[in-house]
């Protein structure tokens, strides 16, 4: 079911999501430490994800960005009485935005300009689509409430479009960012939700020259990010039943050894 929802209302919805099925995979204890227990704690977003909030502002909605995103002119000198003025007006301006400095906003600016000047990202994004779509479902297996917000979809659905920064957009490194951010989970995820042909992502570096790579993702690539959504969706609906949310194991493990690249 498409629901209109706000960035803040979308994440307030009780469902499961790929972020929540990444926490899920550390353990159920982390899970319901972050997501359930009643004294959790409000995570507060890091300068990298409100950057990255911003960049899909400006990608894929430049028309909110002065209601989302609020930039000083100038440095404001608080020890000066007309300094603590604007400062303060500044902030009373900026209630509910995210904050970037002058010299942050210009680097999101000049990412956004190169994926709109990128042919195939340019391309793409300009097709027939809807962006920041929020979607819900009931998983047949589980019986779960789940959620999904991709950034972009084609109108007819076939085609899924995902916005990353990124350090190192190079297939090799960034395929190794879809392993360890568990990018792929997400590109499952969504394909299936909207039943989708392909899910694409952008990748676009978050440092100069701020290039621009488009990567579609494998068979492979999505059907071991499926294998990882069942088995973590199975595994929420045993805790959900059984009221248990076990961490890492309550028994002595298998003996630990050193990762294969520093054994010698």
């Amino acid at each position: 079911m498409t629901r209109a929802l706000t960035n803040e209302a979308y994440h307030a919805l009780k469902a499961v999501s790929p972020s929540q099925i990444k926490v899920l995979g550390r353990s159920p204890l982390h899970y319901f430490d972050q997501f359930l227990a009643e004294d959790r704690e409000k995570r507060e977003p890091t300068p990298a994800m409100q950057l990255g909030t911003a960049l899909h502002t400006a990608v894929l909605e430049p028309e909110l960005w002065d209601t989302t995103i609020a930039v000083p002119p100038h440095s404001f000198d608080r020890r000066t009485k007309v300094g603590k003025e604007l400062a303060a007006e500044f902030e009373r301006e900026a209630a509910g935005k995210i904050v970037l400095s002058p010299d942050d906003a210009d680097q999101v600016r000049r990412m956004a300009d190169q994926v709109r000047k990128h042919p195939a990202a340019g391309f793409l994004l300009e097709l027939p689509g809807r962006r920041e779509a929020s979607y819900t479902w009931e998983d047949p297996q589980t019986g779960l409430a789940c959620k999904t917000r991709p950034d972009w979809h084609s109108e007819d659905r076939r085609i899924v479009v995902d916005v990353k920064t990124t350090r190192d957009a190079s297939r090799v490194e960034f395929a190794k960012s879809i392993a360890n951010l568990d990018y792929h989970v997400q590109a499952a995820w969504n394909q299936d939700a909207l039943q989708a042909e392909q899910f694409i992502t952008i990748a676009v570096e978050n440092v100069r020259p701020f290039a621009v790579a488009v990567y579609p993702a494998s068979g492979a690539m999505i059907a071991a990010g499926q294998r990882r959504i069942e088995a973590a969706m199975a595994l929420l609906a045993q805790c959900w039943e059984t009221g248990v949310w076990p961490g890492y194991g309550d028994l002595v493990q298998e003996p630990i050894e050193l990762p294969g690249w520093c054994r010698d």
